[in-house]
């Protein structure tokens, strides 16, 4: 199961429900651009390699052409799960000469980009092309390279032939791995087979044949590494706060007052929670991304170092200083974003304890200790362990109450104090992890050895040499051409795994810190709007719309 599309279709179809709902409570439902995330998946590479064939496999859709010859000569945008499936021109038809412009501008959006090959592999113009979307266009941080028509091979779709193609592999891809390109097998011709076939054991063969199990492995590998699922959420917190202002509207007042208050200030809390999450995640987000955008600047600059008739020495020592910039870089962005942290998350605490020692909450806990027995069982129960206390207090010490709460009775901040501090706890196991992702190290290395890495195609030294011989200099631009994509790569490797970790970085340290207490918060407002017995059938719904809303949130964060 493609996971993220399976959530994604859950996303929509709650939605669609929530837009009926509205319009059944005769209440706007207004959409904008950024009420929906969408994943955009791209499928780019060979002409006739089967990319209409996997998507097909993948989405299951009968209007989708496959067959022998050219399929796709323009940019075919397929719905799908609440995704975008986009199929490009093959490269290398000769039928149109803008084939490669049309293809770059649908990949310019997309969050995963699928680079099928067939059993045949490279030939010099697509590896041509995939050493430029993946260095020039640094894409490779968005690829998954799949090589298709396995059962065309003499030993077909086995791990056998597998290894085989995987180690042909690495000297077309370097200075990527077949590893880091999330390399996978298809047939997917065998996949499709399987439409007209009754049998279900020759259904099972054709199904392990093709590959198809293990795509789907690499993809959810793929969208857990690159932290995916926080597109998904994005769309679903919007609906969750479009659902949380019409049951304000709709929802009837309680005969208490102070159920109301008490209500009114569980929700004041759980604004503060989740606006520090948005505004920490954004804001961290940004100091990651800025700080890669400086790594790859550093790639560019190094890569231009390499020209006919450059110096060795002038080369490595500019290369070597570029490297410990980004080395610092990647440092000071970790040291930035811990420090935002801890300072919102302190902030954060600080209000919660504001709103917690306000006279208003004095008075709210006094009123509500002195009449506890009296309150909606819903009620009573969250307050947890607070309740014998309260119990024993009764109304003989209604004055006293306040100072009971504080002492560790009735507490109306979720998680007031010490609570908040263990958020802040909880953060820091992520903040205090300290990533260096990256081998650019091994550039300056390799140049102070002699030009290893620089020599990775066969340039070696060469590179710093007069050229004297007419017929060498083709080869030799060539394979000065090829190193500087070598270095840009290493420094567009580092920044991409930077950002991949920043992306995990929020969802450890801020996600998952914050979920706990606003999921809590969820749970106190739903038993007080449980204990009214006097709402609407339509707000009643939007209760139920808006708690299913939440769970799949908390399911997304734990995927």
């Amino acid at each position: 199961m493609f996971i993220i599309a399976e959530y994604s279709k859950k996303g929509e179809e709650l939605k669609e429900r929530a837009k009926q709902l509205f319009e059944e409570a005769n209440m706007d439902f207004t959409e904008s651009d950024e009420d929906t995330d969408i994943i955009r998946l791209a499928f780019a590479g060979q002409y006739s390699a089967g990319k209409s064939s996997i998507i097909k496999m993948l989405t299951g859709r009968s209007d989708i052409s496959v067959g022998a010859g050219i399929t796709t000569q323009d940019v075919h945008t397929y719905e799908w799960s609440g995704m975008e499936v986009i199929d490009t021109p093959g490269i290398g038809t000769g039928i149109r000469y803008d084939h490669d412009e049309i293809s770059y501008r649908a990949f310019a959006g997309a969050d995963m980009i699928v680079y099928v090959v067939t059993n045949e592999l490279f030939d010099s113009f697509l590896a041509e092309h995939f050493r430029n979307l993946a260095i020039e266009k640094d894409k490779a941080g968005e690829m998954i390279l799949v090589v298709n028509k396995m059962e065309r091979t003499s030993e077909g779709n086995t791990k056998e032939q597998q290894d085989i193609i995987r180690e042909d592999l690495r000297d077309v891809l370097a200075p990527y791995s077949p590893e880091q390109l999330n390399l996978c097998f298809l047939d997917a011709e065998s996949y499709l087979e399987t439409d007209d076939e009754d049998d279900p054991e020759i259904v099972n063969e054709l199904v392990e044949r093709s590959g198809f199990s293990h795509f789907i492995e690499i993809l959810n590998h793929f969208v857990s590494e690159k932290s995916l699922s926080a597109k998904l959420t994005t769309g679903l917190y919007i609906l969750d706060e479009k659902l949380e202002k019409a049951i304000e509207e709709l929802r009837p007042k309680s005969s208490d007052a102070d159920i109301d208050a008490l209500e009114e200030n569980y929700l004041q809390q759980r604004h503060v929670f989740v606006d520090a999450r948005v505004r920490i995640e954004q804001e961290v987000k940004d100091i990651f991304s800025n700080a890669a955008s400086e790594v790859r600047n550093l790639g560019l600059e190094s890569a231009n170092l390499i020209y006919e008739g450059c110096k060795k020495e002038e080369v490595e020592f500019e290369l070597e200083n570029n490297v410990r910039q980004s080395n610092e870089i990647i440092e000071k962005c970790q040291q930035d974003a811990a420090l935002l942290i801890e300072t919102r998350l302190t902030a954060m605490g600080q209000e919660i304890e504001e709103m917690e020692n306000s006279v208003f909450s004095r008075e709210l806990k006094m009123r509500l200790s002195g009449k506890f027995d009296g309150l909606p069982e819903n009620v009573k129960k969250m307050f947890g362990a607070a309740v014998p206390e309260i119990r024993k207090a009764g109304q003989a010490l209604v004055n006293n109450a306040y100072k009971a709460g504080a002492e560790g009775g009735l507490k109306l901040a979720n998680f007031a104090g010490g609570n908040v501090h263990n958020i802040v706890l909880k953060a820091g196991k992520m903040i205090g992890y300290k990533f260096k992702p990256w081998q650019a190290v091994k550039i300056a290395k390799g140049v102070a050895v002699g030009g290893h890495i620089l020599g990775i195609v066969g340039v070696g030294l060469n590179v710093f040499m007069q050229i004297k011989e007419d017929v060498d200099t083709d080869r030799i631009r060539i394979d000065m051409r090829n190193n500087r994509q070598n270095i840009r790569s290493q420094f567009n490797s580092a920044a991409n795994e930077l950002e991949d970790f920043g992306r995990g970085f929020v969802r450890n340290s801020i996600e998952k810190s914050l979920a706990e207490p606003i999921s809590d918060l969820d749970n106190k407002i739903r038993d007080i709007r449980e204990s009214r017995s006097n709402r609407s059938a339509v707000c009643n719904k939007m209760e139920l719309l808006q708690r299913e809303c939440q769970t799949l949130i908390h399911d997304i964060h734990n995927m």
